[in-house]
């Protein structure tokens, strides 16, 4: 994927001219013709770079023209034992990366160096002092650690050190921050890409959804299911057995089916091939297993020293009861999930939905505040929402939905940031978010008809189901509108007094340490794919198979297979009209449409919808259960899941916000009985009846 930085002198494509960059005062951005008259533009930062003629240099490297159903993604094609010596390659390059451009004197830089890898600095050393010989020779001791026996791992020496630097950067030249790509180890290649060579896939052996690994063999395939049992049973297991007693049991297996067992070094090769995070966790336990866990823990003590330095995210439940748009009945309290720099207060990303925390949840918070906000088009701002990027640092609480292993893997690896989590059951470690949503609280969410305020006391009479008046959409443009134009614009406490205000704080940052990495309106929809889930499926003689949904593309038919053959797909619970495949021995995903049913069917249904759909298909016809649903039932099920809902919308929350997140219209007629309040007032008025609230309050304090 590609990142951009804008920096002075740096060349860009304006409307089809090269221009270089000048000078950046942000939120502008002046640039000179390169060749002709010299003409030099001002423009605001977000104009520019949103711009659908803005080229960067860096993306303009090498163009690649491909399909709308292709998005390259090299390093998915790769096992798992590879994608972790990439990995490892990569943390021991990565301090040489940053350290370079600290000697170019990149400010951002040398705050990341001093907060992540000041081991390579001596106590009575400066940073300015480090050279890049005793960095090399230092990130070699590191990792050069001999293990149990006293064998030193391999590509540990400065020598190799130097050669995966100079990969990276060869990789680099061909197609910009794709150098993770050069990486990757040549040898045995040839052997992994035989037409003999066959992969077993290794899972958990008490989730067997949960696939582990990948092992690489050129054994018969009457082998694998035997391989894949004792592997999973016997040989990953507390009970930790040696491997001549593996290849013992193996053979005892083969003899019960009648063929022959296979040679005993080959056993020992293939159980050699497991990588050893997943052997030392499963055989060994949890107290060895935290060997492999992350040394970042907790609470940083660093203060966040410029603009998305520190990006800290929580979620939160809305003070506030909302309404269905078409019905008017009240469906409940919403989920909002924020991001704030810790720099400045800015808000960098917002989230709001009837879905619970999750995974995906703070997929889609992230992917908000790494695009472009587009705040004045989409919700009429006076402002612009200019805070968009990588942030540096992403900070979290211990939820499972952070925990996750795709985001923090997506967090790392994809958007190249670092993740840090809060102490456990610490939540003053996350005051800097908390006070936020106190803010919005207070300043915007109390102020609204339907507020429950922050507790039954300070509602007294008021009846917030009865008072009701906002639907979601009018709850995020509200929001939207209040952090862009007042909060931003307002004097924050925890800020310096000689930059009190949000927006004020960071431009002056900016101005000091440039903008960050940004991703270009032209890449989000490669980095949209490259942000969704992974799961290995089959491909067979119907295609693939998900939740009950076949998808196929009849010139894909050579990947049919049995069904011990996976292939990685990528897919979006929010629109299951298509999935995205991985073919072997390549780096595309190809889009991959639904056809039955036909993907027209089921263009912008989501998962939770798909599923009550589901349910009623299944009631309809007994012989349709073990099977896939005829396309024409789709139709039929989706007006019957209408009628459904229609006759228990008025029955409770409950079933309001499962309508909700499923994004199912519930007509009025047969569900209100009457019509919804006539009167909705305009986003304006609200914000202007917040303001007035706020007054007034602050008028009866005084006059108490």
């Amino acid at each position: 994927m590609v990142l951009n930085q804008l920096k002075v002198n740096s060349e860009l494509v304006f409307y089809g001219k090269t221009y270089i960059v000048l000078s950046i005062d942000a939120p502008h951005v002046s640039i000179m013709r390169s060749q002709g008259n010299g003409e030099v533009l001002t423009v605001t930062f977000s104009e520019l770079v949103s711009n659908p003629s803005f080229r960067p240099s860096k993306s303009m490297i090498k163009e690649i023209e491909r399909e709308e159903t292709h998005y390259e993604a090299v390093l998915d094609a790769l096992t798992d034992e590879q994608r972790q010596e990439v990995s490892r390659r990569f943390d021991m390059i990565r301090p040489l990366i940053v350290f370079e451009r600290v000697k170019q004197g990149d400010i951002r830089a040398s705050y990341e160096f001093m907060s992540h890898y000041k081991e390579f600095i001596h106590e009575t050393e400066r940073l300015e002092d480090l050279t890049k010989g005793k960095l090399l020779e230092r990130i070699s001791r590191k990792y050069a650690v001999p293990d149990e026996y006293g064998i030193v791992p391999r590509g540990t020496t400065t020598r190799s050190i130097k050669r995966y630097l100079s990969a990276y950067r060869n990789a680099e030249i061909e197609l910009a921050h794709r150098g993770e790509e050069g990486l990757l180890g040549k040898h045995g290649d040839g052997y992994l890409y035989r037409k003999d060579n066959h992969t077993i896939e290794i899972c958990h052996p008490k989730k067997p959804d949960l696939v582990l690994c990948h092992i690489n063999v050129r054994l018969n395939k009457q082998y694998f299911p035997i391989f894949k049992e004792v592997i999973e049973r016997e040989f990953l297991s507390l009970k930790r057995r040696s491997k001549q007693s593996i290849y013992e049991s193996i053979v005892t297996h083969c003899y019960k089916v009648g063929i022959d067992p296979p040679n005993e070094n080959t056993v020992r090769k293939i159980l050699g091939r497991i990588p050893s995070e997943v052997r030392v966790r499963l055989r060994d336990g949890n107290k060895a297993a935290e060997g492999y866990d992350p040394v970042a823990r907790g609470f940083s003590n660093e203060e966040a020293q410029y603009p998305l330095h520190i990006v800290e995210i929580d979620h939160t439940q809305l003070d506030l009861d909302v309404i269905d748009e078409t019905t008017g009945h009240v469906v409940g309290r919403p989920w909002i999930t924020l991001g704030i720099d810790v720099f400045s207060r800015m808000v960098w990303c917002l989230y709001v939905s009837f879905e619970a925390p999750s995974a995906n949840v703070v997929r889609k918070a992230i992917e908000q505040g790494i695009f472009f906000k587009r705040a004045r088009e989409k919700y009429g701002t006076s402002n612009d929402w200019d805070v968009f990027g990588i942030p540096s640092i992403i900070y979290m609480d211990n939820g499972p939905e952070f925990r996750n292993a795709a985001v923090k893997r997506m967090i790392t690896e994809t958007l190249k940031s670092n993740v840090r989590y809060r102490p456990v059951k610490t939540p003053r470690f996350g005051g800097t978010i908390e006070r936020l949503f106190g803010t919005l609280n207070t300043g915007l969410i109390h102020q609204l008809d339907g507020t429950r305020k922050s507790n039954p006391v300070d509602l007294g009479e008021y009846d917030p189901d009865a008072a009701a008046s906002l639907t979601l959409s009018d709850v995020r443009t509200l929001l939207v509108r209040y952090i862009v134009d007042i909060y931003h614009m307002s004097p924050h406490k925890g800020l310096p007094l000689d930059s009190d205000t949000p927006i004020v704080r960071y431009l002056e940052g900016l101005g000091k340490i440039g903008y960050p990495d940004f991703i270009a309106p032209d890449q989000e929809a490669d980095y949209h794919i490259e942000l969704l889930p992974v799961m290995n499926k089959p491909y067979t003689r119907d295609g693939i198979r998900l939740n009950n949904v076949l998808y196929r593309l009849d010139r894909l038919a050579y990947l049919i297979e049995s069904s011990a053959t996976k292939y990685r797909i990528k897919y979006d619970i929010d629109d299951i009209s298509h999935i995205y495949i991985q073919p072997p021995g390549t780096s595309e995903y190809i889009r991959l449409p639904a056809v039955r049913p036909v993907s027209e069917e089921l263009e912008g249904v989501n998962w939770y919808t798909w599923k009550e759909l589901r349910k009623i298909m299944k009631a309809e016809s007994k012989e349709k259960r073990a099977g896939i649903p005829g396309t024409n039932k789709v139709v039929e099920a989706k007006a019957e899941l209408r009628e459904f809902l229609r006759d228990k919308y008025k029955s409770g929350r409950k079933i309001r916000q499962k309508v909700a997140r499923m994004n199912v219209p519930v007509s009025i007629e047969g569900a209100l009985g009457k019509k919804p309040p006539t009167y909705k007032p305009s986003i304006q008025d609200l914000i202007e009846a917040a303001k007035s609230a706020a007054r007034e309050r602050k008028i009866r304090e005084m006059d108490k």
